[in-house]
């Protein structure tokens, strides 16, 4: 369906005329100002806005002359377009980690999980090259440690720095 840009905006303003005179209605229940709408085929057309209404209303007699009180009609409601989209000014965006960082992460909570390990390791990831540093309790468990950071996608080769401390206490 295609609908020409006047018309569109035209229908746009007959829908905001009809709901402020809808509001105007709810609003002021005994007033009997609500601009009449016309439209035509081409176009929407609001009709003027009729003069004040004037109304008199009579005064109380304290011994002296009759007031008359002039109240003006309700200012129409002001017709409010909407501003046009504009894009933000910059776009953050979050940095991505390369393969080095997550491949330590992984060796890391690889690690972490295995129950059989005791001792301060050390990993460190540079061209998928991981090197593993510090001291186990045993020499099996520095050999496991390596065995278990090959296991992880992406390694091409493990340097098993890790040192084993016999006999002495791990803390």
């Amino acid at each position: 369906m295609t609908i020409k840009p006047k018309l569109r905006l035209s229908l746009l303003a007959v829908a905001l005329a009809s709901a402020a005179s809808t509001w105007a209605a709810y609003e002021l229940r005994d007033s009997t100002y609500i601009p009449a709408v016309t439209v035509t085929s081409e176009q929407a057309v609001i009709a003027p806005a009729p003069a004040p209404v004037v109304v008199e209303r009579p005064a109380v007699v304290v011994q002296e002359p009759a007031v008359v009180v002039y109240e003006p009609a309700p200012a129409p409601t002001p017709v409010v377009t909407a501003a046009p989209y504009q894009e933000p000014a910059i776009t953050i965006t979050k940095p991505r980690i390369t393969e080095d960082q997550r491949i330590q992460a992984d060796v890391i909570d690889l690690l972490a999980r295995n129950p059989n390990l005791s001792g301060k390791i050390g990993v460190e990831s540079m061209d998928r090259v991981v090197t593993l540093s510090g001291y186990t309790s045993t020499v099996g468990q520095a050999y496991r440690a390596g065995r278990d950071a090959r296991s992880v996608v992406g390694v091409r080769y493990v340097k098993n720095e890790i040192r084993p401390r016999v006999g002495g206490s791990v803390s």
